[in-house]
């Protein structure tokens, strides 16, 4: 079962969410503060799905 991310302000603490976000800026409806979240640590994957290449020196 995957677990979701608490998502709360940095400020007073609130839980404003749960789940992934990649990039998102939330106004805390309790103290006011905006909240900027982003992914620290992406995909190692590229988009398409493809692995990298070796280096041709690496081989």
């Amino acid at each position: 079962m995957e677990r979701k991310n608490e998502i709360r302000c940095g400020h007073c603490n609130k839980l404003l969410g749960k789940g992934v976000a990649l990039d998102l800026a939330i106004k805390c409806p309790r103290c006011g503060t905006i909240n900027h979240l982003r992914n620290t640590n992406p995909n190692p994957e590229p988009h398409d799905g493809q692995k990298e290449k070796a280096c041709r020196h690496c081989e």
